[in-house]
C-alpha cells in the first residue's frame, strides 16, 4: 500500500483544493516524477527539469470539473490557474524535501493513520458520535482490512496516508526552519511595548487642497524625482501590444425583436398571468427579479426619465406599454401611490429585457473579426486598420503572466504567447463576454529600466501631489513660529486657519482616526520629547495627504511589571510569527529562484 501511496503522493493536492473526498482519489495519479511523460513540445510546463504533460494537467482538470457544481465550471481559465499553481508547489516542495533529506517512514506514517488522524477526518460524520469525533468507530474502520478491497474505502485510506505523509513533511520543516526564527528578549519587549506603550498629542494639520492648476510641474521636476526613485523602475522582459475591439452590441433589428418579446409577455399578464411571478422568471434585473420585479417606493429623480414618467403615469394596478430605457425594454406595474410631504412616491414592479445582440448579429460579428484577423495576418495590422476605419488601442509594456488591461483576466495566456512572436505577429480571434478583440505584437523590449519619457504621465501625478504637500507644510511652518512666539497649538492653528486634533491616547499598532496607521506621523509621535514640537512632516501619498505639526502631551510607558508578567506569552506569540515568516520567505526564495517554463499559452486559449 505504501509503495502505491508515494506513487500517489500530489492526490492529497486535489483535495486540498476543492474538498472532494472519495472515489476519484484512486482515479488519479497525479506523476511528479516526469517520468513517463511525452515530448517536451507536448509539456504544458517544467519545474526544474521535471515536465507537466500535456495529458496529466488536462486528466485533472477534467476530473476536477466532473466533480465540481455545473455552475462552478464557468471559469475555466481560474480552474487551470489553480491547478497550475499547486503543480508548480507541489514540484518544488517535493524536490526540496528530498534535497533536506526528509524521509517519512511506513512505520510513521501506519502510526499516526491509525493514533492521530487529520482534522478534516475528524468532521467527517460517519466517524463522529452525537457531533464529536468517535475515535472507536475510527479505528474500526482503519483497521479492518477488508476496506482495502472495497474502492471508495481504499482512496480514503489512500487520502489519509497521504495527508499525513504531508502533515509529517511539513512538520520537519518547521521544525527545521524554527532554529532560524529565535526571538531575542529586546524583540519580545519591542512587540509587546508596540501595543501597550501608549501617547496623546495634539496636532495641527493643513491639507493638501491646492488645485491641480496651481501647481506647476516642470520637466526637470520629474527627471529630478525620476533619478531618485530609478531603481523603482526596473522591469523584466516586457511586450507591448496593440488590439482591436469588436464588440457585442444588440442591433437595430434586436432591439424590435426585444420590444416583439415584451409585448407578448405583456399579452399574457393581460390575459391573467402573475407580473410577479414572470418578472421571477424572464426579467434581466437580476436584483428585483427575486423579488418579482419589486423596486420598493421611489420618488421622482430616482430613475432614468422614461421609465419615471411612464411610472408616475399610471394608476394602482395599472400596467405599462413597454418602455425603452438604455438599459432595455420594461414593463411596469405600480402598486401603491403615496402623497408625502416631499413629493409624491410609488411603489412599482418590473420586467427588464435587455437589449442581447442576437446569434445572427453575433455571427456577422464573427465574420467581420475574422476578416479583420485574416487581412491583418497577410497584409499587416496597420494597413488593415486603415482600411477598415477602425482604430486600435495601444497597450503599456506588460509583464510576462500579465492580463491585457481592460479586456479580461484570462488573457495571460495571449500576453505570454507573443513572448514567442516576433514585432507584427497577430492573434488569432479571442471572444469574452463583452465581444472579440484580435492583438497584434507592437514591440518587445529586455530586462532594464524604463525611460523618464515613458514614465512621465505617471510621475507627473506623485510630483505634483509632493509640491501640494509642500506648499501645505509652509502653512505650518506659519504655526510653528507662532507657537515659538507664545500661542497654543490650538491658538496658532486658528490663526493660520488650518485643522486642529487632539485624539485620545493610542498605541503604535493602532489606528488613530485622522492619522490612519504605523506611517511617518504615529513614528514621530513615538519619537518626540513631552512638550516639544515636532518638524513638519509632510505626507503625499493616502487618503490624508497634507503637512502635520505634533506635539507630545503625554506618553504612557510600559508597564514593566506586566511584561514580565506576559513575557512567555509575547515570546511565543512573536516565535509564531517569526516562524510563519521562516516558512514564507523560505518558499518565496525556492519559487524566485526555481526555473520555471510555463507553456500553457500553447495549449489553454480561455
Amino acid at each position: 500500500m505504501m509503495t502505491l501511496l508515494r506513487q500517489k503522493t500530489g492526490l492529497v493536492l486535489w483535495f486540498v483544493i476543492f474538498a472532494f473526498i472519495g472515489l476519484i482519489v484512486v482515479e488519479w495519479g497525479a506523476d511528479y516524477s516526469g517520468a513517463g511523460t511525452s515530448a517536451a513540445s507536448d509539456a504544458v510546463g517544467v519545474v526544474n527539469g521535471e515536465t507537466i504533460s500535456l495529458q496529466e494537467f488536462q486528466d485533472a482538470l477534467r476530473r476536477i470539473a466532473r466533480q465540481m457544481p455545473q455552475e462552478q465550471r464557468a471559469d475555466q481559465a481560474l480552474l487551470v490557474q489553480q491547478v497550475w499553481d499547486y503543480y508548480v508547489r507541489e514540484i518544488i516542495l517535493t524536490q526540496e524535501y528530498e534535497r533536506l533529506g526528509f524521509e517519512i517512514t511506513d512505520g510513521e506514517i501506519a502510526f499516526y493513520t491509525r493514533n492521530n488522524p487529520p482534522q478534516v477526518v475528524r468532521e467527517f460524520e460517519t466517524f463522529q458520535t452525537d457531533g464529536a469525533f468517535d475515535m472507536d468507530k475510527y479505528a474500526q474502520f482503519i483497521g479492518n482490512p477488508a476496506n482495502l478491497s472495497d474502492p471508495n474505502d481504499q482512496a480514503l485510506v489512500l487520502w489519509i496516508e497521504s495527508t499525513i505523509e504531508r502533515q509529517l513533511l511539513e512538520y520537519r520543516l518547521q521544525r527545521m526552519l524554527r532554529g532560524t526564527a529565535q526571538v531575542s528578549p529586546n524583540e519580545a519587549h519591542q512587540h509587546f511595548a508596540e501595543a501597550n506603550e501608549k501617547v496623546r498629542i495634539e496636532y495641527a494639520f493643513a491639507p493638501s487642497d491646492a488645485a491641480d492648476d496651481e501647481i506647476e510641474v516642470t520637466d526637470e521636476d520629474l527627471a529630478a524625482y525620476y533619478q531618485e526613485s530609478v531603481a523603482d523602475y526596473e522591469h523584466p522582459d516586457q511586450v507591448k501590444l496593440e488590439y482591436v475591439r469588436f464588440l457585442k452590441v444588440a442591433s437595430a433589428e434586436d432591439s424590435l425583436e426585444t420590444k416583439e418579446e415584451v409585448e407578448r409577455i405583456r399579452q399574457e399578464i393581460e390575459a391573467g398571468a402573475d407580473f410577479a411571478e414572470l418578472a421571477a422568471v424572464v426579467s434581466d434585473d437580476e436584483g428585483s427579479a427575486a423579488r418579482g420585479g419589486d423596486l420598493g417606493f421611489f420618488g421622482r429623480g430616482q430613475m432614468v426619465t422614461p421609465f419615471e414618467e411612464a411610472a408616475f403615469a399610471l394608476a394602482p394596478g395599472e400596467l405599462s406599454e413597454p418602455v425603452q430605457t438604455r438599459y432595455g425594454w420594461h414593463l411596469i406595474k405600480v402598486e401603491e401611490r403615496l402623497e408625502e410631504g416631499d413629493g409624491e412616491r410609488v411603489h412599482a414592479r418590473h420586467i427588464l429585457l435587455r437589449y442581447q445582440p442576437s446569434r445572427t448579429t453575433e455571427d456577422s460579428l464573427r465574420s467581420r473579426a475574422e476578416a479583420f484577423q485574416e487581412q491583418a495576418t497577410a497584409e499587416g495590422f496597420a494597413a488593415t486598420l486603415s482600411a477598415s476605419g477602425t482604430e486600435a488601442t495601444t497597450t503599456s509594456f506588460l509583464r510576462e503572466s500579465q492580463a491585457v488591461p481592460g479586456i479580461s483576466a484570462n488573457t495571460t495566456w495571449l500576453v505570454n504567447w507573443f513572448f514567442e512572436q516576433e514585432p507584427g505577429a497577430v492573434s488569432q480571434v479571442i471572444e469574452d463576454d463583452s465581444g472579440l478583440w484580435v492583438a497584434q505584437l507592437v514591440a518587445k523590449r529586455p530586462e532594464g529600466i524604463a525611460p523618464l519619457e515613458e514614465l512621465k504621465d505617471r510621475l507627473e501625478p506623485l510630483v505634483r501631489a509632493r509640491k501640494k504637500a509642500e506648499r501645505a507644510a509652509a502653512q505650518l511652518e506659519a504655526v510653528r513660529r507662532e507657537v515659538g512666539a507664545g500661542a497654543s497649538l490650538a491658538q496658532a492653528a486658528q490663526n493660520v486657519g488650518v485643522e486642529f486634533h487632539s485624539p485620545e491616547a493610542f498605541a503604535r499598532s493602532e489606528s488613530v482616526e485622522g492619522l490612519g496607521r504605523a506611517n511617518a506621523v504615529i513614528g514621530a509621535a513615538f519619537r518626540l520629547e513631552k512638550g516639544r514640537l515636532s518638524e513638519v512632516i509632510e505626507v503625499a501619498e493616502g487618503s490624508k495627504r497634507g503637512a502635520y505639526l505634533l506635539k507630545l502631551l503625554e506618553k504612557t510607558p510600559v508597564d514593566e511589571e506586566q511584561f514580565a508578567a506576559q513575557r512567555e506569552q509575547v515570546v511565543a506569540q512573536v516565535q509564531a510569527q517569526r516562524e510563519q515568516e521562516a516558512v514564507q520567505n523560505w518558499f518565496k526564495h525556492l519559487y524566485e529562484t526555481a526555473e520555471i517554463e510555463d507553456n500553457r499559452h500553447r495549449f489553454f486559449t480561455f
